[in-house]
């Protein structure tokens, strides 16, 4: 099975928020759902990205480096939908129209 973009999102949160409380609002969801999807993260990474602590989070080496990879996928996202939306709104690129003389001066 493979990662899903929302395991992504999730992590994300984790990492972003420091806590279950937190990413959860963040991704609009439940702490036990957080705590589902990130245990299948780490069931399909085959790592664990995280330390338990008192019930604290630490982010490991290894989710620290996945991080990086995960935010370059993010800031592609967000151009791709500022590129989108300026395509909605028609504000960037060329329109290069072309035809022959003859219909030029019909």
């Amino acid at each position: 099975m493979p990662i899903t973009h929302r395991q992504l999102s999730i992590f994300r949160a984790i990492m972003l928020h420091g806590n279950l409380s937190r990413a959860a609002e963040v991704v609009a969801s439940s702490q036990p759902t957080l705590s589902r999807e990130l245990a299948r993260l780490e069931q399909l990474l085959g790592f664990e990205l995280f330390d338990r602590l008192r019930g604290r989070l630490r982010p490991t080496v290894r989710a620290l480096a996945l991080m990086q990879e995960v935010e370059r996928s993010f800031v592609g996202l967000d151009q791709i939908a500022a590129h989108a939306e300026a395509l909605r709104h028609l504000t960037t690129g060329r329109l290069r129209l072309a035809c022959l003389p003859a219909l030029a001066h019909a």
